[in-house]
């Protein structure tokens, strides 16, 4: 075979600079991709505490409600601090017995939170509800409302 045929050219044949552009055009996607993994699972703690404060605000009113002894304002203050931070404004807990206020009708706790992106401008609502059956009498609580 013909020699000259078969060699390509000295300056086709370079390739100092091809990875270093290759990581040039895919670091910024590389950057986008872990900021939004980062906020994502900020996220996923954002929802994951918001449930365990309902839960909490929940349990606290079934087992602790008991003759005069629970009010609204107490579930609240109960439920903020057990999210972790993440519920801070009581405008944002619903505390209700939609059934009435006798043993084993239900405590309904809501929550209804905004998180707010870190690195992106937008904003998704974290919400969660959780319901328990009261285990003692509740004199003082209001009456009726909305449950979960």
């Amino acid at each position: 075979m013909i020699r000259w045929l078969t060699r390509q050219p000295k300056r086709l044949a370079r390739e100092e600079g091809q990875a270093a552009l290759e990581f040039v055009l895919i670091l910024p996607f590389f950057i986008l991709f872990l900021l939004l993994l980062v906020d994502f699972a900020l996220l996923g703690f954002s929802y994951v505490s918001v449930a365990n404060a309902a839960r909490e605000g929940a349990r606290y009113g079934a087992v602790n409600c008991g003759a005069d002894a629970c009010t609204p304002a107490l579930i609240t203050d109960r439920v903020i601090e057990r999210s972790s931070g993440i519920v801070s404004d009581p405008a944002s807990v619903t505390v209700s017995w939609p059934d009435g206020t006798d043993r084993g009708d239900p405590v309904a706790i809501s929550i209804e939170q905004d998180y707010n992106f870190l690195f992106f401008p937008a904003s998704i609502p974290v919400a969660s509800c959780s319901e328990m059956r009261l285990e003692q009498r509740e004199a003082g609580a209001p009456s009726g409302g909305s449950g979960c």
